[in-house]
């Protein structure tokens, strides 16, 4: 029998795809971040590392090298327990894969991950992205600001600059579920690695991203606040975040956008180099059988 459990800086060592899998679920910090709201528990046997996301009611594709045997494993877990056998967020290639096993996949566009060369967002060159260096060149004519590494001194500041967003954006829930894992980076800061930079103007903190490398092919970016009220600020901040740490990253993963039409609308003005297409895989469905006499 499976044995799940709440996942802990223990578990790190079980997190072994690096940017082999280029979906963002499949990191450490994602199981640290989310383990609250999304109320993630793990499991590791012989076989595989398994992950549940207990709030979603599904288990992302076990990290393993014997993809078979960990999924009969995973079978018979939810045969014993009642539960749902549901796959989610997982990567196309792998959904083909099981698609050619018999299982049954659908695609979730809302969960999609947007990829961006990391170079790309520090030099934003090309004809269909001028207006982002627009927007740039306006705030600086604007503004005089500082750009600094993300440290521990700025934790309150970050703190307060994300409760005024808070206060701003209709969907309360979402937000504050997004702020518990907010206050969970600034917790496991060092153990996980996180990398940050923040802007400010004339002392005032206005913006900060809060991101991970993985490895020299594949980035992350957590989280990314701003004050609207200073125009282009967010466009600064994406590029002054590039400029410190991603030039030499091959891919930036920038999450998904959950199906809004304002945040995916965002994203894909930035061109991103690819979309990491992501699969929900269940049992096949049953197919109806002509009963004869």
């Amino acid at each position: 029998m499976l044995e799940f459990h709440v996942p802990s800086l223990s578990d790190k060592q079980y997190f072994t795809v690096g940017s082999s899998l280029l979906a963002y679920e499949y990191q450490f910090s994602y199981c640290m971040l989310w383990q609250e709201t999304d109320r993630i528990t793990v499991c590791k046997t012989e076989v595989a590392f398994y992950i549940h996301n207990n709030a979603q009611g599904a288990f992302l594709l076990p990290i393993t090298e014997h993809l078979d045997k960990a999924l009969v494993e995973l079978e018979d877990f939810c045969m014993q327990t009642d539960t749902p056998f549901v796959l989610e967020c997982v990567p196309k290639e792998q959904a083909l894969a099981l698609k050619q096993e018999g299982f049954h996949i659908e695609h979730t566009r809302d969960l999609d991950d947007y990829l961006y060369s990391g170079e790309k967002l520090v030099t934003l060159s090309g004809k269909h992205l001028q207006s982002k260096r627009n927007h740039i060149s306006q705030f600086k004519r604007d503004y005089s600001y500082t750009v600094s590494f993300l440290t521990e001194k700025d934790i309150p500041d970050c703190l307060a600059l994300d409760w005024l967003w808070i206060q701003k954006n209709e969907d309360e829930k979402e937000t504050r579920e997004e702020r518990i894992a907010i206050k969970r980076a600034f917790k496991y800061w060092k153990e996980i690695g996180f990398i940050g930079a923040v802007i400010r103007i004339e002392g005032k903190l206005v913006a900060f991203t809060i991101g991970e490398i993985i490895d020299s092919r594949l980035a992350i970016s957590h989280f990314e606040k701003a004050d609207v009220n200073y125009l282009g600020i967010y466009s600064v901040i994406n590029q002054e975040y590039a400029s410190l740490f991603l030039k030499d990253i091959q891919y930036v993963n920038r999450q998904e956008d959950v199906g809004l039409e304002g945040l995916r609308r965002s994203k894909l003005s930035y061109h991103p180099l690819l979309m990491v297409e992501k699969y929900k895989v269940t049992k096949e469905e049953p197919s109806l059988v002509d009963i004869r006499d």
